[in-house]
């Protein structure tokens, strides 16, 4: 398949330090949970599954990476990548895309019809989200693809599907 447009998500030196210090405060959580193990010597399951669940969350935000490939074919691929060994794909025929948006407002979204969001962006990505609305398996359910590009990666879309944009 022949690419007519690649790009990889970015992170910018302050969100990365902001993401450290709340890697560092879940550490310190982490810490608080031992050392209470160590004077009570009783497990504190909600302690410990709390601050899992949250060390979680931020592996799921921050520690994936994300390659965005719009293919002459009206194919649009979302890779993602990373701890160092996980990668897995998504493909969306954009022959079955209702609409996109260079904006994803959660408030207009809500009222659709729209059952089934994938998330695909890193949260340190400074580009705004998009919002790619398909239908999806069999029954044509509407699905949405959340994701953050730049406004370059939104004009090539665009230019390929200009009856399906929406300006918001």
């Amino acid at each position: 398949m022949e690419e007519l447009y690649r790009e990889e998500s970015g992170t910018s030196t302050q969100r990365k330090i902001f993401a450290v210090i709340a890697l560092l405060m879940i550490a310190s959580l982490y810490w608080h949970e031992w050392t209470w193990l160590q004077e009570h010597r009783r497990f504190d399951m909600l302690g410990w599954g709390m601050d899992t669940v949250l060390l979680a969350l931020w592996i799921w935000r921050v520690a994936f990476g994300y390659t965005l490939i719009l293919y002459k074919d009206m194919k649009l691929e979302v890779i993602s990548h990373g701890l160092g060994f996980i990668k897995r794909s998504y493909v969306v025929d954009l022959n079955r895309t209702e609409s996109f948006t260079d904006k994803y407002v959660k408030s207009f979204f809500r009222k659709t019809a729209i059952k089934h969001y994938i998330h695909r962006y890193n949260s340190l990505d400074e580009n705004p989200q998009r919002l790619l609305v398909f239908t999806e398996g069999k029954k044509n359910k509407l699905a949405g693809l959340l994701f953050k590009s730049s406004d370059e990666f939104v004009r090539v879309l665009r230019k390929e599907m200009p009856d399906k944009f929406i300006q918001l």
